[in-house]
């Protein structure tokens, strides 16, 4: 059996990964072990992203739900690290990946499903729209966070115990 194999044996989980312990020849055992425990990890963490997604949207979700499942963990996050954000800080964040009408539209859909609120803030710069979450996001990721951090911290232990 190869090395985090555990990955393998929930469902949600099951990864197509080679059964030999060796890593490719062009890497080191540790740090093939690292690549593979960090692309475990990405993978699992899209893999509860479109679990969310369906459990927010249902089976056809909108275009852009990946995007507004983002924006809103950014504004939680925000609001957990007593920070304010606004669609501003948005578009930084996105790094060029979303434009500003695009982030302006998620934000007014998510603001019309619940997710968001927004309130208004004076500025050095005029007028912000300052994010917050809704009990109604924060309540959807207090849900999943049990079961979320459990499968991250088995993946990063099984990691440490290899290296």
């Amino acid at each position: 059996m190869g090395y985090l194999s555990f990955l393998r044996e929930p469902p949600y989980l099951r990864l197509d990964m080679c059964e030999s312990d060796s890593p490719p020849e062009s890497q080191g055992a540790s740090a093939g072990r690292a690549v593979e425990a960090v692309a475990a990890l990405h993978l699992l963490a899209l893999r509860r992203q479109f679990s969310a997604l369906r459990e927010i949207f249902g089976e056809d979700p909108p275009h852009r739900a990946r995007e507004a499942f983002w924006v809103t963990l950014e504004v939680i996050q925000a609001e957990f690290r007593g920070e304010r954000i606004a669609l501003r800080d948005l578009v930084t964040l996105a790094e060029g990946l979303l434009s500003g009408p695009t982030l302006s539209r998620i934000v007014s859909d998510l603001e019309r499903d619940g997710f968001l609120t927004t309130e208004l803030a004076a500025s050095e710069r005029g007028r912000l729209k300052l994010l917050r979450p809704t009990p109604r996001a924060m309540e959807l990721l207090s849900s999943r966070a049990d079961d979320a951090f459990s499968e991250f911290a088995q993946i990063v232990h099984a990691a440490e115990v290899k290296t």
